[in-house]
């Protein structure tokens, strides 16, 4: 993440930095939300956290389902995923920090030199849908739109042949060998950082310096 970048720290100055800590959010490997742990991960490191590791899972839904039953103490998740309430609303969760980090870069990709009529399906996890409509090229006619559980899913069905085009990321599409066929941009994306009730102790000072108990720090 970018020096000066603001976070939100609502509670994570209230985590003992002893021990592991484990942050779950959606993968697998190559989603915008694997880059948005790996900058929480950076930021608890450098505030003296002796051990951060990220654990990818299929489903925003098993992260929080990992949180709850103490199988992980933070989880990361995309402001725009339409189910997020789950989160906030949970009574034996907290809101830990929120922080704004674009996602790498989206685009229309598919397999390299296959021959992709001008009729053609595209793959994407449901968030960034609109995105279709424009960076789709114009020589293609958008016969379909299949949902998948995240963009590297996406590419993956994508390399797998089963749709010919996915709306994904760069990351993703690198990692299963697929090419952009259009331009591409990022998404200014919010993030929330969710943790258990149980694992914050509000008797705690903030550790750090004393300017760092307030609700902006920077990254």
């Amino acid at each position: 993440m970018p020096d000066g970048q603001e976070m939100t720290d609502v509670a994570l100055f209230r985590l003992p930095v002893t021990g592991p800590l484990r942050i779950s959010s959606l993968g697998p490997a190559g989603t915008s939300s694997e880059q948005a742990c790996r900058a929480l991960q950076g930021h608890l490191l450098r505030r003296g956290h002796e051990s951060v590791q990220i654990e990818l899972c299929d489903q925003y839904e098993e992260a929080g389902d990992r949180l709850v039953a103490g199988d992980c103490e933070l989880v990361v998740v995309a402001n725009a995923y339409s189910r997020i309430e789950r989160f906030y609303m949970d009574p034996g969760l907290r809101l830990a920090a929120v922080f704004v980090k674009d996602t790498p870069h989206y685009g229309i990709a598919g397999v390299p030199g296959a021959g992709i009529g001008e009729k053609a399906a595209v793959v994407t996890h449901p968030a960034p849908r609109a995105l279709i409509d424009e960076l789709l090229p114009e020589r293609f006619d958008l016969t379909e739109v299949v949902f998948a559980s995240s963009t590297s899913a996406a590419a993956e069905a994508v390399a797998k042949g089963e749709v010919p085009l996915a709306l994904t990321t760069a990351l993703a599409a690198r990692l299963h060998g697929l090419e952009f066929l259009s331009r591409t941009r990022p998404i200014r994306m919010v993030w929330s950082v969710f943790t258990r009730a149980e694992l914050l102790d509000e008797n705690r000072p903030a550790s750090g310096r004393r300017g760092e108990t307030g609700r902006s720090l920077v990254w």
